[in-house]
């Protein structure tokens, strides 16, 4: 075996920065460490289902999901640590520079941690109590903080490049399962599967069955291969067609970016010949970003390595190469894949275990064994935590759901009513125990509005309240009711309001009103207009006055003198229906 020796350079260092930020680059978790539960209430619901929080109760499990699940956010409530605040602080940002915290606590323990504030080691200060909308802002520029920090590093120019041992690329194979294990916290807790493709990007559509061609090719991670069928061909006949589509250029740009993590990570593991080939094709893509030139010069500085390496360690090489180290270059491969156990056959516990068969003893393999280990029980923890985190996101909603139906905030506002949590319950857990009987409370009370609204006469808001409760998968027999009678109603009202003028009828019989005494011995003249109907067989009835011109005068007389006239009945379909009609009845003094 070789000497040990640094497992990067500066310059090497940014390659992997580079490649955990393209790893990382999508994720922001925050953790809350607090023992007030009105507070991580109001934190859940100012996250919403939006990002992720893990609540923790003790500082020991604090570092535990720092370094297990990439979190970028922590939360630290002033009263759950009390005097010891700034030294956890101190501690924590030390081991975690990156990290952005939010603290949270009374004017006490703002001025107890002034000193660390204006250092920057908190980044914020949460007076409490906090609304949901003011926990959110101050949530959202943590989260903007964190990004900004990511990128700055992945941006930051490498340092100049210290000295190295010729003999240093067993200990690569090292620097790799290291590498793969920092990497996979981050990507395990996604699952074992692959990360969905990133394009298009959120907010754009596939507008041709190109682009839906290509994007399936990236879904796939055929990148360069097989001619004619790859995303990089494909997209770059998108962009070509349109250059201004957006979703071309995302897909061109996620296209190269993956070209320039492949050729890291080709670099890394010394395949050189693979890395060349990706450096050349980004190159080819389009990409002039200082990038290529940093992974081309560490291609070219490899190269050199390779060729200067002593013969009498090139023959050690070849010696201790019983296999070993070739099942160790699969297994850091299927670590960085996160194949830790699966498939049986072709994962890294498969060719860890036959590597320590070939040579119980040898260290890289031992410290593969460990990384696989670690890694195992970092996914096991990862995955606890974040059915937890689930379980937890769907008790808030049941619960909010709840509160709303008391505070009677059925459907509005729409992204705060009792509708809106329980159809967010329903769509992440359709199985949920308590969801069944809140959906049914929640019909059941839209059907009772849709009821009064119609007692009332309010014919829009009752068909409203029953297109609610319809739309949430609510049926009864009491809604059924309301809505023939809604129906019913509806009907009356349109047949009411239907009037034809009387003379557009067919006049069968009439009689003379008589004239009213008081009216005729004050030598009153007057006309009352009345409303009616005309019955399928033509009788008159549902007699109303609808004007007069001196009401109350001649009324009587014109409705009792109306009741007896007769009308030719009025077809539809060649079927005799009811008509509403109306006619003028003129009251004048003979001559």
């Amino acid at each position: 075996m070789r000497g040990k020796e640094p497992l990067a350079s500066d310059e090497e260092s940014a390659t992997l920065a580079a490649l955990r930020y393209s790893l990382a680059s999508d994720i922001v978790e925050l953790v809350v460490f607090t023992s007030d539960e009105i507070f991580l209430q109001t934190l859940r619901e100012a996250v919403g289902a939006e990002r992720r929080l893990w609540h923790v109760a003790s500082a020991d499990k604090v570092s535990d999901l720092l370094v297990a699940g990439e979190v970028g956010i922590l939360v630290l409530d002033a009263q759950a640590q009390g005097e010891t605040s700034a030294v956890f602080l101190v501690e924590i940002k030390r081991q975690f520079p990156d990290l952005v915290v939010l603290v949270a606590g009374n004017r006490e323990a703002e001025g107890a941690l002034a000193a660390l504030i204006s250092a920057g080691t908190v980044y914020r200060f949460i007076h409490k109590p906090v609304s949901p909308g003011r926990a959110r802002l101050f949530a959202d520029a943590a989260v903007k903080r964190h990004d900004e920090q990511r990128r700055r590093a992945v941006a930051a120019p490498p340092a100049r490049s210290r000295a190295r041992s010729n003999r240093g690329w067993l200990w690569a194979t090292c620097a790799l399962l290291a590498l793969s294990a920092a990497a996979a916290w981050i990507l395990e807790g996604r699952s074992d599967e692959a990360a969905p493709p990133r394009v298009p990007p959120h907010g754009t559509t596939l507008e041709s069955p190109l682009l839906a061609q290509a994007s399936a090719a990236l879904a796939a991670n055929r990148l360069t291969q097989p001619a004619g069928d790859n995303a990089l061909e494909l997209f770059l006949q998108a962009q070509a067609r349109n250059p201004a589509d957006p979703a071309a250029r995302a897909g061109l740009a996620e296209v190269r970016d993956r070209l320039l993590s492949k050729a890291e990570n080709a670099l890394l593991e010394e395949r050189l010949d693979e890395a060349a080939v990706a450096i050349e094709t980004a190159r080819k893509s389009g990409v002039e970003s200082g990038r290529i030139a940093f992974l081309s010069a560490q291609l070219a500085k490899s190269r050199e390595r390779v060729k200067s390496r002593p013969s009498a360690a090139r023959a050690s090489d070849a010696r201790a190469d019983d296999g070993t180290t070739s099942l160790l270059a699969i297994a850091a491969q299927r670590l960085h894949d996160s194949q830790l156990v699966e498939p049986e056959g072709d994962s890294a516990l498969f060719y860890i275990q036959q590597a320590l068969q070939l040579d119980p003893k040898n260290p890289a393999a031992l410290a593969a064994s460990a990384t696989l280990q670690t890694r195992l029980a970092a996914r096991d923890a990862l995955a606890a935590a974040r059915r937890q985190a689930d379980a937890d996101v769907r008790a808030q909603l049941l619960r909010n759901g709840l509160e709303r139906l008391q505070q009677d905030r059925l459907v509005e506002p729409s992204n705060d009513s009792a509708k809106y949590y329980f159809l967010t319950l329903r769509g992440l857990d359709p199985d949920n125990a308590g969801l069944a009987p809140a959906m049914q409370d929640l019909g059941s009370r839209l059907a009772a509005k849709a009821r009064r609204a119609l007692a009332l006469g309010q014919f829009d808001a009752a068909r409203s309240w029953l297109t609610e409760a319809a739309a949430i998968g609510f049926a009864s027999a009491e809604s059924a009711s309301t809505q023939h009678d809604l129906d019913v109603a509806v009907d009356q009202q349109q047949f009411i309001t239907n009037v034809v003028a009387a003379n557009e009828l067919t006049l069968v019989k009439s009689v003379k009103p008589a004239y009213p005494k008081a009216a005729e011995a004050k030598k009153t003249e007057g006309w009352v207009e009345l409303d009616f109907t005309v019955t399928a067989s033509g009788a008159v009835k549902d007699i109303v006055v609808h004007a007069a011109s001196t009401p109350g005068v001649f009324d009587d007389a014109a409705t009792s003198a109306l009741a007896k006239w007769r009308y030719q009945p009025v077809l539809r379909d060649s079927q005799p229906v009811e008509q509403r009609a109306r006619v003028r009845i003129r009251f004048v003094l003979a001559a």
